[in-house]
């Protein structure tokens, strides 16, 4: 125990110098307690990293891959045709995969339930199955795919309406390379599908001639593209046009119902 003096009634402490160690030891926590805490202030307000940007999308690239995936037509889309092979089906899957990644990287996020209906698609051909196009979910995704081509990417345009069993809008002539098609009706009879085919070299073929049926488009042209209406809804497609002679063709009436067809021509150059 430390010893203590008396002075004038009073007790005082022996031990001056305890005091100041003990103030030393006492100002110097506080000083490290104030340090800690300018610190630890400085931490916890330094700003967080920035997550990395997303991958700037390309619409030239998705709307370029959007026409190689649309103008390929899969083997057997023919419902009376023979049936495809998986060999077949795999081999057409294998040229459109890497222009749907393409696609599926560069496509707006409104195309994400669409390009989920290709996905599938593609899956079922990749595992050598033959395709329905026909079903209301793979019509519903082509005419959001394609009109979104044909309303954005600026492409060259075939505008095609059935006015009560007579086409209307078909030009005199196009240029080589892709089209964006868009195809309406109004009025009775209503057309089912429009088929845009490139007559065969050497073939010579009218729209008269088919819609009297004097000509069959199988055996003259090569069907290139086909947008199929749903209901009064317009129906899109795409194609990729070579120089040549082609014709337009909508079937009227409704499967197995058909009405015969109303016909159109143009030239490519």
């Amino acid at each position: 125990m430390t010893p203590r003096l008396i002075t004038d009634g009073r007790h005082t402490d022996a031990a001056p110098a305890d005091r100041t160690r003990t103030g030393r030891r006492t100002t110097g926590a506080l000083l490290t307690t104030a340090v800690a805490a300018v610190l630890l202030a400085g931490c916890s307000s330094a700003a967080a990293p920035a997550a990395p940007a997303a991958p700037a999308k390309d619409q030239a690239a998705a709307c370029t891959a959007a026409v190689a995936v649309d103008s390929s037509i899969p083997p057997g889309i023919d419902p009376d045709g023979p049936a495809p092979s998986a060999q077949e089906m795999q081999a057409w899957a294998a040229t459109v995969a890497p222009h749907l990644a393409t696609l599926q990287a560069n496509a707006p996020d409104t195309l994400a339930a669409p390009l989920k209906t290709y996905a599938d698609q593609l899956a079922q051909a990749q595992a050598g199955q033959r395709l329905d196009v026909s079903t209301d979910a793979n019509v519903g995704a082509t005419a959001t795919l394609d009109g979104w081509v044909f309303d954005t990417c600026g492409y060259q345009t075939l505008d095609v309406t059935n006015s009560a069993g007579t086409l209307t809008g078909v030009p005199t002539g196009l240029t080589a390379g892709p089209v964006a098609i868009r195809f309406r009706n109004s009025g009775d009879p209503s057309a089912f599908v429009l088929l845009t085919a490139r007559v065969k070299d050497g073939q010579t073929v009218t729209p008269q001639q088919l819609d009297s049926g004097a000509a069959d488009l199988d055996a003259a042209a090569d069907v290139v593209s086909g947008a199929q209406a749903a209901g009064t809804d317009a129906a899109y497609s795409v194609a990729v046009l070579r120089p040549g002679n082609y014709v337009v063709s909508a079937v009227l009436g409704t499967p197995p119902n058909f009405a015969g067809t109303t016909s159109g021509a143009f030239t490519v150059s």
